[in-house]
């Protein structure tokens, strides 16, 4: 099965990603948000970042999860290539990951669009009746 793919959607980017876990799950629902900001293929890993959220449902959770990446994109100046989720938990909602990457560079990096912000637009995280994992979250553009 696919990791992920992109959704159309009129003015912003949606991806639908999956895992047979949870934690793989999470992982290719970063990736796709990470290959839709950047050419993965030129970052680095030289920086490690440690990241820690939770939320109140697996739903929230997600979006705090891709709106924490994005917000240390952003605010840090970093582009992550991969993630790694350490441990996520369902009671309480909690994640602890680390993303590796590098700083931003524009003459190396090949960017490819800024995400303002994730939502909560037609989000949806469920297993499936095939005993898959599934993801869909709509970015703001």
């Amino acid at each position: 099965m696919r990791r992920y793919e992109y959704l159309e959607h009129t003015g912003d980017i949606g991806i639908r990603a999956y895992g047979s876990t949870l934690k793989e799950l999470f992982i290719n629902a970063a990736q796709g948000l990470l290959e839709a900001i950047a050419d993965l293929s030129t970052v680095g890993t030289t920086v490690q970042t440690q990241i820690e959220v939770s939320a109140e449902s697996l739903e929230e959770l997600m979006v705090a999860w891709l709106d924490e990446l994005n917000f240390r994109h952003e605010v840090e100046e970093l582009f992550f290539r991969r993630v790694e989720v350490q441990e996520i938990s369902q009671v309480p909602y909690q994640l602890t990951a680390v993303a590796y990457g590098e700083p931003v560079d524009f003459t190396k990096h090949g960017v490819y669009t800024e995400i303002k912000s994730i939502t909560y637009h037609q989000l949806i995280v469920e297993k499936t009746p095939d005993n898959w994992w599934m993801a869909q979250v709509i970015f703001d553009l």
